[in-house]
């Protein structure tokens, strides 16, 4: 198959029968939206010395994507906004984007509860800061529309998050990021008009502090410690922990850990979804 005919059928609505087919019933169809930069875009398999596996681009049984995710400049949808059989890469509008959480998340959850259909809007964009993400912005604005139009066919389960590479380059953006990230989950809430939605957290690598600086150290143990804190302080969100994961650079899971983070993020949705007393 050329690369542009695969490129085609990757974009292209199809027809979704088998184990792609949508539930009638949409509570039946729970629904994930993908948020944050570029581990949450999916970085896996980028590098030569982490290379993708056999079957990492086939259509993973029972799971479902919905395209038209949009640029950074523009809310405008980048190709159909349609339920198409989820593959690696989920996001197909960055060039940078390859295996990533989403999938494995996905499949994790398929096992451990009664669900037979999934679906995930990918949403994340690699590099961005909470300042690209947050209400008013494209990929906000966005991410809200496509969420509505899923929730026509499922239910918008929860939203799993992993962002804070970028802000944990500056210190004011370290000081004001748990500010921001609290009130992003408040505006997705109020604009998803679901004040309950879980919301999964995923912490920073724990890798690479070895090639930083004393003081790029200190403001990402921040942000870390910031994530960490959002969560805590909301009883309708989860952290998810990073131990013993590696990576293919200082800031990049690898595909392995990736697989191995996408299974911690379905447990902590599980308990976010219980909410705490």
């Amino acid at each position: 198959m050329s690369g542009l005919l695969r490129l085609f059928r990757r974009w292209s609505p199809g027809t979704l029968a088998g184990p792609w087919s949508i539930p009638d019933d949409p509570a039946e169809f729970p629904v994930f939206l993908l948020m944050g930069q570029s581990n949450m875009a999916g970085h896996g398999c980028i590098r030569p010395g982490d290379p993708w596996q056999k079957g990492d681009r086939s259509p993973v049984p029972g799971v479902l994507v919905l395209g038209g995710q949009c640029s950074l400049r523009s809310p405008r949808p980048r190709g159909w906004t349609r339920w198409r059989p989820a593959a690696h890469p989920l996001h197909l509008n960055q060039g940078s984007a390859g295996f990533g959480l989403g999938l494995p998340f996905a499949v994790q959850l398929l096992e451990e509860t009664h669900a037979t259909r999934i679906g995930l809007i990918p949403a994340a964009w690699g590099g961005a800061g909470i300042d690209s993400l947050g209400r008013g912005t494209p990929l906000y604005e966005n991410a809200v529309r496509r969420s509505r139009i899923a929730a026509r066919h499922g239910t918008l389960a929860g939203v799993l998050w992993h962002q804070g590479e970028t802000d944990a380059s500056r210190e004011p953006l370290v000081r004001s990021h748990p500010a921001k990230l609290t009130r992003l989950i408040g505006d997705l809430r109020e604009d998803l008009e679901n004040p309950a939605l879980p919301f999964v957290i995923g912490d920073l690598a724990p890798f690479g502090d070895d090639r930083r600086k004393l003081e790029a150290i200190e403001r990402r143990a921040r942000i870390r410690a910031g994530l960490r804190q959002v969560a805590a302080e909301d009883p309708h969100a989860a952290f998810v922990e990073s131990d013993g994961l590696t990576g293919s650079d200082n800031v990049h899971f690898d595909r392995a850990s990736l697989i191995e983070f996408g299974k911690r993020y379905a447990a902590a949705f599980l308990e976010a979804a219980v909410p705490r007393k």
